[in-house]
């Protein structure tokens, strides 16, 4: 079994150690947060409950944002970090819109017992094939390039 090395993780994917382990907090806490609204510990909703995962997406954010700023500044080149910050948001974009769709999904179906959101779950998971697609494409690039 061939596991794939931190770098070529990062590479193929074009994310950062640093995003990954934004993401990794915000999924840990919002295990926790989940953990204590099954037990009946935490009276929340499912919103709440994967809030940490959109603040650390919003962190996400700001942070490729900053960097494409200073990428065009320090190096006066635009159109390689243009197509970079476009393909990182999009990432993040289908990333935050699967996550809502999935917790409006579940929260109507889990909290109220009934059938609140009519989506399918092929619908709520179609921002994920995007996202798989996006990478193929990037992954294919990295690897021809």
């Amino acid at each position: 079994m061939v596991f794939l090395t931190l770098r070529e993780f990062t590479t193929w994917l074009d994310v950062t150690l640093f995003e990954l382990w934004i993401h990794f907090l915000g999924i840990i806490v919002s295990s926790i947060l989940l953990c204590l609204k099954v037990h009946s510990i935490l009276h929340i909703s499912y919103f709440w409950v994967a809030s940490p995962m959109f603040i650390g997406i919003g962190f996400v954010y700001y942070f490729i944002f900053i960097i494409y700023l200073r990428s065009c500044v320090e190096y006066k080149d635009y159109r390689a970090p243009t197509f970079k910050v476009i393909c990182n948001m999009l990432r993040l974009t289908l990333l935050t819109s699967f996550l809502y769709l999935l917790i409006s999904k579940i929260s109507g179906d889990l909290e109220k017992s009934e059938v609140a959101d009519q989506r399918s779950y092929g619908w709520v998971f179609s921002p994920i094939w995007a996202l798989f697609l996006i990478w193929a494409v990037q992954i294919c690039r990295t690897t021809n390039s």
